[in-house]
């Protein structure tokens, strides 16, 4: 039976909560782990119980001991247009910071996120744009460390000995992989692609206004070396393929990329 998705997408795979946590345990995953969630629930095909079954079945994988966190980017923006002179800069994108209610604003990120954030239990970071959901006995410590500084949050993982899972999705939504850049002494030649100029600061003071400059790194270039390296395990569940990396391992990875040869990143 072909089964009818959102926006008119059909599958014949139907996909169970036993089926996602035959998938996670098969990645490895246990009693008491922590983990940063990426994910999109079309991947699967059709998930008999939509979100809640993802996370329930994340829950009763790392059980009441571990802790489960995700990206609940805001829409509490007002997106720009940007003056020939930005664009000429390399300004990608400038938006208004609106009031922000982690209650209430919705998340970009998925329709898995969005169900997770308005959990009970759940506690959402206070980042006016690139929030964090999370639960579990960790919860409280990765969500309150990104107050100010959004990869504070991913940090806080990475100091925890977390994971990033991926389901369906790949290295290219992890925006943990920016603690990597911290770490990094770029040349020349690449820190005049990526530092806004002063006028843009000035301009569009932070706090009431956001704004990305220059190139994004391109981190799905990394998937290929986090297999060859067999620090990335990945299964099949229904449609989607599920992928698991120690955050620890995917960062000391892309640091000796970017040491070696940051341009296959930022071009």
């Amino acid at each position: 039976m072909r089964i009818p998705l959102e926006k008119g997408m059909v599958s014949n795979v139907r996909v169970s909560k036993e089926d996602i946590k035959t998938g996670l345990k098969e990645l490895g995953l246990k009693k008491g782990d922590i983990i940063g969630v990426h994910s999109s629930l079309n991947s699967f095909g059709y998930v008999e119980g939509g979100a809640n079954a993802v996370i329930d079945a994340l829950l009763e994988v790392v059980e009441k001991e571990g802790t489960i966190v995700m990206p609940t980017h805001s829409t509490n923006k007002i997106m720009m247009k940007l003056t020939p002179e930005e664009t000429a800069a390399g300004v990608s994108w400038v938006c208004k910071i609106l009031p922000y209610d982690p209650k209430e604003a919705p998340c970009t990120t998925g329709v898995i996120p969005e169900t997770f954030r308005k959990r009970n239990g759940v506690t959402r970071s206070l980042h006016p744009l690139f929030s964090v959901a999370a639960v579990g006995p960790k919860a409280k410590e990765i969500v309150e460390a990104g107050k100010v500084k959004s990869t504070d949050s991913w940090k806080r993982v990475l100091e925890l000995d977390g994971y990033i899972l991926l389901i369906g999705v790949g290295l290219e939504v992890c925006s943990a992989m920016h603690l990597a850049e911290e770490l990094v002494q770029f040349p020349k030649h690449i820190l005049e692609k990526i530092t806004p100029p002063k006028w843009l600061f000035e301009k569009y003071p932070p706090g009431e206004w956001d704004f990305d400059f220059g190139p994004y790194p391109n981190f799905a270039k990394l998937e290929e070396p986090c297999l060859k390296h067999n620090i990335m395990k990945t299964v099949k569940v229904g449609e989607a393929t599920l992928k698991l990396v120690k955050l620890r391992d995917l960062i000391e990875l892309y640091v000796e990329y970017l040491r070696k040869n940051p341009d296959i990143f930022y071009t």
